[in-house]
């Protein structure tokens, strides 16, 4: 998806994002807590070390606002770099598909040529491909939809006056996201093209038989 800047951004002593090109990481000290945000809210995980005791709390996005700025713009970034890492382990998946489908042609067009029985064999691996396009897919619009709520949350962020760092960072997470966002759409009409493709050599297969 091609990130095109490199920067770390210290948002507040010991809190740190370093934005690049594989992505944004997050840097915080401390022990026993952890703060997750995704597309329905916050969920703080609290710990106490070495017993396995813990206590977890689901909030929404309207009690987001008791975390700190710099706290909640670190788990941005944190959930911007869990979106990137699932974008590019899709990319993989739909060529695997692809490739399986192609395989599946040109068997259907070997041998002794087509014919009734392998048209059948072509037909359900046209069902498989079609169906492991969908599950990419369903997962493209899963990431777009928390993207889209990651980029509406930084753009409802506000700071006061002082907090240069803290807009900075506001605004390299908002390019980020946006950039995910449109490598998602892409992604979304690559596939879209992927399966009409599909569709339309099954057909031209259905002619020759």
């Amino acid at each position: 998806m091609g990130f095109r800047f490199q920067k770390r951004i210290k948002i507040a002593p010991g809190v740190r994002l370093n934005v690049s090109k594989s992505g944004v990481s997050t840097s915080l000290g401390g022990r026993g807590a952890t703060v997750n945000l995704n597309s329905k809210g916050v969920r703080t995980t609290v710990g106490v070390p070495g017993t396995g005791l813990s206590w977890s709390k689901q909030t929404g996005w309207a009690n987001a606002n008791g975390l700190k700025p710099e706290d909640e713009l670190m788990q941005l970034g944190k959930l911007l770099d869990q979106k990137a890492k699932t974008f590019n382990s899709l990319s993989p998946k739909t060529n695997k598909v692809s490739a399986s489908w192609n395989k599946a042609v040109e068997s259907f067009e070997g041998g002794r040529g087509p014919s009734s029985s392998k048209f059948q064999t072509l037909v359900k691996r046209f069902e498989t491909a079609m169906a492991g396009y969908q599950g990419i897919e369903d997962s493209v619009d899963e990431q777009r939809a928390a993207l889209r709520a990651i980029i509406s949350r930084l753009k409802g962020m506000k700071f006061g006056m002082f907090s240069g760092r803290l807009k900075s960072a506001q605004r390299d997470l908002l390019k980020l996201a946006s950039e995910h966002e449109q490598g998602a759409q892409k992604l979304s009409a690559a596939l879209d093209r992927v399966k009409a493709e599909v569709t339309t050599e099954l057909a031209a297969a259905e002619r020759k038989t």
